[in-house]
């Protein structure tokens, strides 16, 4: 419990610059939500409402938007997690499998060395196999190891944005484990709206 909470914390406060966010528009199927956020392109459920962060990703003169959702399940013990990343259609060039490397090499390098030096523990996350899912070109599963706690991540290059998912605590064997990522669906989209890095300055 000690190091989902050091976890979720971490990952709201630190590993990515949090900002205010807007609701994104959730209704209930049974006893779970179901979220589908305007212009991010996907639609999920989770068990319950996610806290919502919002970050700026730079790419050479633009910044594109990154979004975090977090969903602590205390009746499971389960934590889940949402991140969806914005990218230029220039990387539109690069082959789906360079895209979706490129990115995972990225978040690795964050994610795993912020989440050590916060929890003090060994974390390791490691390729398990690829995946397919409607509307994406790739997907691949990762095995996540943090100390003594275990969880699964999914990451699909869906051009122009990629998307992960995280559970800790739990596996496939888990039915709600299985219902998160099943009920991932990739969802027809605007393109992203670049914003400039530096604001332009008045003529």
């Amino acid at each position: 419990m000690k190091i989902r909470q050091q976890v979720g914390g971490r990952l709201l406060l630190l590993t990515f610059l949090v900002a205010p966010a807007l609701a994104a528009p959730v209704y209930r199927v049974g006893d779970w939500i179901v979220m589908t956020p305007p212009d991010e392109g996907f639609s999920i459920q989770l068990p319950v409402k996610p806290e919502e962060q919002t970050d700026r990703t730079t790419f050479q003169a633009n910044t594109y938007k990154m979004r975090l959702y977090t969903s602590n399940d205390e009746a499971t013990g389960l934590l889940y997690m949402v991140v969806m990343q914005e990218f230029p259609e220039l990387s539109g060039v690069l082959t789906p499998v360079v895209r979706l490397d490129k990115f995972m090499e990225g978040f690795k390098e964050g994610f795993v060395k912020s989440l050590a030096e916060s929890t003090g523990t060994k974390v390791d996350l490691q390729a398990d196999q690829d995946l397919t899912l409607k509307g994406a070109a790739i997907g691949r599963q990762y095995i996540l190891s943090i100390g003594e706690s275990r969880g699964l991540l999914r990451a699909f290059d869906a051009n122009p944005r990629n998307y992960v998912l995280i559970v800790i605590g739990g596996d496939e064997k888990s039915a709600e484990v299985r219902r998160f990522f099943d009920s991932f669906e990739i969802k027809a989209a605007p393109p992203p709206i670049p914003q400039p890095l530096t604001p332009a300055k008045p003529a």
